[in-house]
């Protein structure tokens, strides 16, 4: 019983001794939650890193520190010698890539992020238009942390499927793999707001061109499987197939979609010619229509299912050309290639070089499954 006694006791000291003990560390470290990283002179990097301030006397949540150094580790030394805590990076949740050098590479940094072993491979990468410097420091009048609102600006969009996920993980992934480029959101400080503007396309680890937000539904689109999203798109009225004979040709049709489901794959048709098929369905409820129609007509549905896809191939192939213009495979033709020939020693730039010239014939199916919520 006395023993029984001691080992009791003894647990609840040490239990006393360790909640102390974490309490204490925890007032020496300062939580690192979103790096800035951008193009400074003779090859420096500058360097903005967002702290979490712990401090409940604190008048301020976080906490913004700026250096300059020719690494990333090196800007954590000088950080370091600028704060009272010791600076760690367990809590990043967002690494944003100034513009200037994200066109110069920015995959020397990418790599040091994955190759802490306290990072998680969840953190998200984004590029901001401009300097990622300033999108952090500055003073937000709706939000005091740049840093979580980005992360979770960047999470939404992911869920709503707006956008494909820039995770370290993913980001690294895409660039090791020959025949696929990594994809970025691209984020701008806009009038006292974070926007995202679009997507960043990269070949390797330099970004070389953008595309819309609604260009990258198209890319996720190809590239992946929509399980809900929603989109909206818009067609001309059209001299044939006219859907409202008393607008002009030229009038707009915008048509809200949502509850999208599709799934897509690309074919090698023949390997000489570079000649690939890229078939893509899509199921989705249509929910809304800018014009007075009446939907319990199938002609009018069937119209309709025709110019959505009609214009969903034209997008695509127009997506797919400007790819090949920057050098950039977002969609991974270059994964199915070096499968189905075995291409093992298939390099980067051999497969960039070769994608500019392939040909892509794209085959939409497009369905409106319901029309409105009550159907």
């Amino acid at each position: 019983m006395k023993r029984i006694l001691n080992m009791t006791l003894s647990l609840i000291f040490l239990l006393i001794l360790t909640s102390c003990a974490e309490s204490s560390t925890l007032e020496k470290i300062g939580m690192i939650t979103t790096v800035g990283y951008d193009k400074g002179e003779d090859e420096e990097i500058n360097t903005t890193t967002l702290i979490l301030e712990t401090d409940p006397q604190s008048m301020d949540s976080t906490n913004v520190i700026s250096s300059r150094s020719l690494t990333s580790k090196g800007a954590r030394i000088e950080s370091n010698l600028k704060s009272p805590k010791k600076l760690e990076s367990g809590q990043l949740r967002v690494a944003l890539f100034g513009e200037d050098l994200a066109k110069d590479g920015l995959f020397n940094l990418a790599d040091t992020l994955s190759r802490d072993h306290s990072i998680s491979d969840l953190t998200f990468l984004a590029i901001v238009e401009g300097n990622a410097g300033d999108l952090i420091k500055h003073k937000y009048p709706q939000f005091s942390d740049a840093g979580q609102y980005v992360y979770k600006e960047i999470e939404q969009n992911i869920k709503g499927e707006v956008i494909s996920s820039p995770t370290l993980h993913e980001t690294v992934h895409d660039y090791y793999s020959v025949g696929v480029d990594p994809l970025l959101p691209l984020l701008k400080l806009e009038d006292d707001m974070i926007n995202i503007t679009g997507m960043a396309l990269l070949n390797g680890d330099k970004m070389v061109g953008r595309i819309s937000p609604s260009d990258s539904f198209y890319v996720k689109l190809v590239s992946d499987r929509f399980k809900a999203g929603n989109f909206e798109i818009t067609f001309k009225n059209g001299e044939e197939d006219v859907l409202f004979p008393s607008l002009p040709p030229s009038a707009d049709i915008a048509v809200a979609l949502d509850t999208i489901k599709s799934k897509s794959n690309i074919e090698l048709i023949d390997p000489d010619s570079m000649t690939f098929n890229l078939n893509v369905q899509i199921n989705a409820r249509l929910l809304e229509v800018n014009r007075d129609i009446n939907l319990s007509k199938n002609e009018n549905l069937e119209l309709i299912e025709k110019k959505i896809r009609k214009k969903i191939t034209k997008e695509i192939e127009q997506l797919i050309q400007y790819s090949q213009s920057k050098q950039s495979d977002v969609f991974g033709f270059g994964e199915e290639y070096r499968t189905k020939e075995g291409h093992s020693k298939l390099t980067d730039e051999e497969w960039h070089d070769r994608f500019k010239d392939i040909n892509v014939k794209v085959n939409t199916k497009f369905v409106i499954i319901r029309t409105g919520v009550v159907e």
